[in-house]
């Protein structure tokens, strides 16, 4: 290899590190969180399959009271290659989900959804071992999990459109879209943990409401907390604070004129906030009069500016 090829190759190998650092920077910190466990993991299946092995989900493993595999299995992955590809089809995705909501909900999300969709995979097994006894070993495990909740929100919100078909280049409409996902992953995992995530996904839309309308004070105190409270002033780090023009009506108070009701102005004389009709009208009266004498005052010094000519 010559010194030109030889400075070809430096050059694409700091071009692709600086893609890679500029990325990871762009990235939110609860996206963040979740790739870095999961190339963590990687990295340790690289050497052996110690991760895996010890937090892949299946009844078999699971049930004799092994509860960790409940909260990581969704970030080990038994390919490095099938790693790599969750990874560049989730991250956008995940991405968009917390930007959506703040980091604290994002986290509170991710850690929920994993969980539930587990402990349901384990209990469908379970049952449906007793018929085909091979669910019982079946392994469930990978970031696909959220890759398909992702795309479900999507879909049932735009169900008429188009969406592309992993990084394949070809598209499906939305609303078959989840379906061919999950029967999809499903043959190729035998795993029912993407059936247990199509369940979740839709009962997620059908109640997200709720879940957006968690108090601002709780989700601040929970920024708080020993495992928070060290990133909450990272830049990219989204707080509840910052999403309140997303949770109430998107509305420039500045741009707006003062309009001071009736009530509004007994209440800043000191009033009782429960108001009597009188009270009321005998306020509106008094405007109308002063509005009144206001109209009737130019016209008064009309009529004296013509009598002194």
């Amino acid at each position: 290899m010559n010194s030109e090829q030889q400075d070809i190759n430096r050059l694409a190998k700091a071009n692709f590190e600086q893609f890679l650092r500029v990325w990871w920077q762009s990235l939110l910190f609860g996206t963040k969180l979740v790739i870095g466990i999961s190339w963590l993991f990687g990295f340790i299946d690289l050497l052996s399959d110690y991760a895996f092995d010890l937090f892949s989900n299946s009844p078999e493993q699971t049930i004799p009271f092994q509860i960790q595999r409940l909260f990581f299995s969704q970030f080990v992955h038994y390919y490095t290659i099938d790693l790599m590809l969750a990874i560049i089809c989730v991250y956008k995705k995940l991405e968009e989900l917390e930007q959506k909501h703040s980091s604290a909900l994002f986290i509170i999300l991710i850690v929920v959804l994993g969980c539930l969709t587990q402990f349901i995979c384990v209990l469908l097994q379970w049952i449906l071992s007793f018929i085909y006894s091979p669910f019982y070993s079946i392994k469930a495990y990978g970031l696909w999990n959220y890759y398909i909740f992702c795309v479900i929100q999507e879909c049932l919100t735009a169900p008429n459109g188009q969406s592309l078909f992993l990084i394949f280049p070809m598209q499906l409409k939305n609303q078959y879209y989840p379906i061919v996902l999950v029967i999809f992953f499903t043959l190729i995992q035998q795993s029912l943990t993407f059936i247990s995530t199509g369940f979740l996904g839709i009962l997620f839309f059908l109640f997200q409401n709720h879940f957006t309308q968690i108090n601002h004070s709780t989700i601040e105190r929970f920024e708080k907390c020993i495992l928070l409270n060290f990133f909450t002033e990272r830049p990219d780090f989204k707080k509840i604070s910052n999403y309140q023009d997303q949770l109430e009506p998107s509305v420039d108070a500045r741009e707006l004129q003062s309009v001071e009701t009736p009530p509004a102005k007994l209440t800043l004389q000191g009033s009782p906030q429960q108001f009597r009709s009188s009270l009321v009208l005998s306020e509106l009266q008094k405007e109308m009069n002063q509005k009144e004498d206001d109209s009737e005052q130019p016209i008064q010094e009309d009529d004296e500016e013509k009598k002194i000519k």
